[in-house]
């Protein structure tokens, strides 16, 4: 979770995280039921849901915290960067012209 990460995409990614979290509180019961093998590999599976959802809800609220997080809400070209595109008067697609951001 970079700098070009948007404040709503982190935002995105907390909600995303806690649903994770409410999807393995749901199914608990359900899995402690279960005999055998097959409560084994689900609550492997709800580990995993858990880490994922923990990690995405930790690392998005740092960024969001610490203001690291791109407010532009663009995360493309830099300013200086330059970008090019061909020029759409022209038939033949080799001739193009720099446009400056």
């Amino acid at each position: 979770m970079g700098r070009g990460d948007s404040k709503a995409a982190l935002t995105i990614r907390v909600i995303v995280g806690a649903y994770l979290l409410y999807i393995d509180y749901q199914i608990f019961g359900d899995v402690m039921a279960r005999e055998g093998v097959s409560r084994y590999v689900m609550l492997a599976i709800m580990a995993v849901f858990a880490v994922v959802g923990v990690l995405l809800i930790i690392m998005s609220i740092r960024s969001l915290a610490g203001g690291n997080y791109d407010e532009t809400g663009y995360s493309g070209l830099q300013e200086d960067e330059e970008q090019t595109v061909p020029d759409p008067h022209e038939e033949t697609g080799d001739d193009t012209e720099t446009f400056k951001r």
